[in-house]
């Protein structure tokens, strides 16, 4: 095989894999790509490697969005937060019917309610103000001893396990801010789960304080959830800023952005038709964009209503459908 660079949708095409698989590999630093104006162009050597490797990073570095491994035969699991800093985006929804899907595929998934509105935890069937033991507890139990605690591990309908919030929570902002390494709490409290689940998703409020900085420092990868609203997407570059400076600051340099994930759009309109199409051209050539896209349904809040994921409420229906093609991009993704 001639080993000469080529354009990335060339390569693509030689090896039978998406192109946008390889793009966000190559903004992930999986793939090797070196640039030739404005196109990324990769040696076919490299795209083999990467598949062959199973999408990770060319050795010696080990982790880009995939599971991490310690030691022979133990997988790690990935750590993945959800965070906008707008509400109303489809943060918790996504949370509990992305966790359900990634579940019905054999994931062993945790959810993390990192939110003080304990709306994750609402709809996962638990009364968040009924509990007395919830994130901030250990939260509490960290800064008062540096060391870790069993976290409050709940079981829920929709076959995922969650660590609750409530409105307690809140009174964590100002306690951290006193904390030595105030950011990397919650890293602190989710390593030792990492070898009893596949997967962790973390759900946070919308903001950019510090509970949002200890969820990007605990993860691998970020998912951000955008409304098919031409006002939600100002907030963007908020959280790519928040992110690229998680990584320059070195407190988390391996952070990757999963993708942007478009939600609530509704194609009867002409408005959502042209926001969606708004952001893949203003945001798609800098950062990855799901092909999945999740409708503005009905669906869904009757689903949140009985405390089911949409995948119990309507395993046939449209949203079980659209969240389990999402749980396929983020398990290829790698």
């Amino acid at each position: 095989m001639e080993d000469e660079l080529e354009p990335l949708k060339v390569a693509a095409e030689r090896f039978g894999v998406t192109y946008e698989r390889l793009r966000r590999a190559a903004y992930d630093g999986r793939l090797t790509v070196a640039r030739k104006g404005y196109e990324r162009m990769v040696h076919p050597s490299e795209v083999q490697r990467f598949l062959h490797d199973g999408g990770r990073r060319p050795q010696p570095a080990s982790i880009g969005f995939a599971a991490t491994e310690e030691g022979e035969g133990t997988k790690m699991a990935r750590t993945i937060c959800i965070t906008a800093p707008k509400g109303g985006v489809g943060k918790s929804t996504t949370a509990l019917n992305l966790g359900a899907a990634l579940a019905e595929c054999g994931q062993r998934v945790l959810l993390v309610d990192l939110d003080p509105q304990g709306s994750l935890t609402r709809i996962t069937g638990h009364e968040p103000e009924a509990l007395e033991r919830t994130i901030y507890t250990a939260f509490k139990h960290f800064l008062a001893y540096y060391e870790p605690t069993e976290l409050p591990i709940l079981r829920s309908p929709a076959g995922v396990d969650i660590v609750p919030s409530n409105s307690v929570f809140t009174a964590a902002e100002d306690e951290l801010l006193t904390a030595v390494r105030r950011e990397a709490v919650l890293q602190q409290l989710l390593e030792p789960y990492k070898q009893r689940y596949d997967t962790i998703l973390i759900d946070t409020a919308p903001s950019l304080g510090v509970l949002v900085q200890n969820a990007l420092v605990a993860s691998q990868a970020v998912i951000i959830p955008l409304e098919a609203e031409y006002l939600a997407t100002p907030s963007i570059p908020l959280i790519l800023k928040k992110i690229q400076v998680t990584r320059r600051t070195g407190l988390n340099e391996r952070l990757a952005i999963a993708g942007i994930l478009i939600t609530m759009t509704d194609d009867r309109t002409i408005m959502s038709r042209e926001t969606v199409a708004y952001i893949r051209q203003t945001f798609g050539e800098h950062v990855p964009i799901f092909e999945t896209m999740i409708k503005r349904l009905v669906q869904f809040p009757n689903s949140q209503a009985a405390h089911q994921s949409i995948l119990q409420y309507e395993p046939q229906g449209e949203g079980s459908r659209a969240y389990r093609a999402l749980a396929e991009e983020v398990l290829h993704a790698v």
